[in-house]
């Protein structure tokens, strides 16, 4: 079948392997290899002796053949992929099949979960091979799998996520925090199954150390790969009988999120720019967010016309109003850290301050936890605004 590619903002097609930087050439593919085990706790504060924390085997894959996901058919040829359990995946993908080839919708969180999800691609939805991916934004979450696709597949993103993927992606908070936190997941599962005397729950925890572990030295393997393909407002691919769109609504979660969305199925993807269902509690990660023109921009998503939401985290939904109730949520906590911080509080101060519970009837308990990392940034974006 022909291919017809339509886009009403300029489409920047890379099609060289290196640009000019201050000092020269750089070569696009960023060899980032994770020295996390030094960086992760040095952002602790922590001198770390490396003695067992990463696997002697250097175990990447601790399924045992296991199945790593779960895929459902949410319409014709249009599966939505999860994770199973038995190992670290963290995000969703969603797998739309064509005449003679499949797109993907984010390539999962390290190359070893990428590997997985292609080969049970492969085995249980169609064996056509991937001509395109699709990164919803540039988080190591969902876009940490591009490694895996070669230059003849078009990885496809905002402006916005090639820029960051090409801007030292290992020094960016959000990668340093999260990766931060599992060499001391690994030493408190250590120190549990050392304690327990439970045979079953000795088996689990050992079981979660496994998995754990194996995460870390999946995140060894990384190299950031940005998308070879961008775009900056919208994109519109039709493939054989399949129209897919591409829309940058606003700035949100993060500076460049991507809906992606098939009109004919009434489907959006929005990866973390909106996760509303029940089971992800509702609340996207902010700590890269531009919290103040986000419900404007989740305004925006209500013109497109969908009646399925595909979220980067929990499972698909069709409750439109949940956006009102993130609006709301966004709206009160941009304004509560705003009128503390022209008080003079500080941001971690903020954080016990603002005062959420009104919101708990949709959020539950997460409404009495939040983030620092989202106080931080709505004081970063408020210093833009209003310098002190």
């Amino acid at each position: 079948m022909s291919s017809i590619i339509i886009q009403k903002s300029l489409v920047r097609r890379w099609l060289t392997e290196t640009l000019d930087n201050h000092n020269g050439k750089r070569n696009v593919m960023l060899k980032a290899r994770y020295g996390y085990l030094r960086r992760a706790w040095g952002v602790l504060g922590v001198v770390l002796v490396v003695t067992g924390v990463w696997s002697a085997a250097q175990e990447t894959d601790p399924t045992d053949g296991k199945a790593a996901y779960r895929f459902e058919e949410i319409a014709e040829d249009v599966w939505f992929a999860t994770g199973s359990g038995t190992m670290t995946t963290m995000s969703n993908s969603l797998v739309i099949v064509n005449d003679d080839h499949a797109m993907l919708v984010d390539t999962s969180v390290t190359p070893a979960a990428a590997r997985k999800l292609i080969a049970e691609i492969r085995a249980e939805v169609t064996d056509k091979p991937i001509h395109y991916v699709f990164n919803s934004h540039f988080h190591f979450d969902h876009a940490h799998g591009n490694q895996l696709f070669g230059d003849d597949v078009q990885i496809i993103g905002h402006d916005y996520v090639r820029a960051q993927h090409l801007a030292n992606p290992l020094e960016q908070r959000t990668n340093r925090t999260f990766s931060a936190a599992i060499p001391p997941q690994i030493e408190r599962l250590k120190a549990q199954i050392a304690e327990t005397n439970n045979a079953n729950d000795r088996a689990r925890l050992e079981m979660d150390l496994r998995v754990r572990e194996a995460h870390w030295n999946a995140i060894q393997e990384t190299e950031v790969k940005p998308p070879n393909v961008t775009y900056s407002d919208t994109m519109t691919l039709v493939k054989g009988g399949r129209e897919v769109q591409l829309h940058f609504v606003g700035r949100g979660h993060t500076g460049g999120d991507t809906m992606v969305f098939l009109p004919q199925e009434r489907i959006v993807f929005t990866g973390d720019f909106f996760v509303g269902s029940p089971n992800a509690n509702g609340l996207p990660y902010m700590g890269d967010g531009f919290v103040d023109e986000w419900p404007s921009s989740l305004q925006a998503l209500k013109g497109l016309d969908f009646d399925v939401i595909v979220p980067g985290h929990g499972t698909p939904f069709g409750d439109r109003s949940q956006i009102d109730d993130l609006q709301a949520y966004l709206r009160d906590l941009w304004s509560q850290a705003a009128d503390l911080r022209a008080q003079g509080v500080s941001a971690e101060d903020a954080v016990s301050r603002i005062d959420l519970t009104q919101h708990e009837p949709n959020y539950g308990d997460r409404v009495r936890n939040i983030d620092p990392r989202a106080v931080v940034r709505i004081y970063e974006r408020l210093q833009i605004h209003h310098p002190m």
